[in-house]
């Protein structure tokens, strides 16, 4: 077997969803973490603090039927990889459908709405927010699955899971 680094990077950061602007905000010492005042809402919650990504909308660059299956984190995933490969010089590549590469992506958890869907089939009874995706949007390992499906890759997909550190799994 041959072991191959693919060296290509793509983000989708508060930042910026670019390196460019990610590399700009970083030399200026910002951060991208705000005070999120929206959850002050949450009685106990004693952090307010995250790094919310600004006005990200991929829906009109892919077929809808491409993303149908995604929330918002496998959407940035995709765009993310999206970027990577073509840094790569990898994006239209024979090679990707070939069987021969795969897909190792970190996430610690997928989309929040589909779980606040389900937590409302069990408290309330109903499953109107529900839908034949809800699942494929939430569950953990969404990023790799939703990544090699959109890129047509057969070969192995290595999720991780594990909190803060996900990205740092692969």
């Amino acid at each position: 077997m041959r072991r191959v680094v693919v060296t290509g990077m793509g983000g989708v950061t508060s930042l910026g969803e670019n390196w460019t602007d990610i590399r700009m905000h970083m030399e200026a010492g910002e951060t991208g973490i705000r005070r999120m005042a929206e959850w002050d809402f949450y009685e106990g919650l004693n952090t307010r603090l995250a790094g919310p990504i600004k006005d990200f909308d991929v829906d009109k660059r892919y077929p809808r039927k491409a993303i149908r299956s995604m929330g918002p984190v496998s959407k940035m995933a995709v765009y993310a990889s999206e970027m990577a490969l073509g840094k790569a010089g990898l994006l239209d590549d024979p090679l990707l459908k070939s069987g021969k590469v795969g897909v190792a992506y970190g996430s610690s958890f997928g989309s929040t709405q589909p779980v606040i869907a389900f937590t409302d089939l069990i408290r309330i009874g109903h499953s109107k927010d529900l839908s034949a995706t809800s699942y494929v949007k939430m569950m953990s390992h969404t990023t790799a699955v939703n990544i090699g499906v959109f890129f047509g890759l057969s070969g192995r997909v290595i999720p991780t899971s594990s909190a803060c550190t996900s990205g740092s799994q692969g």
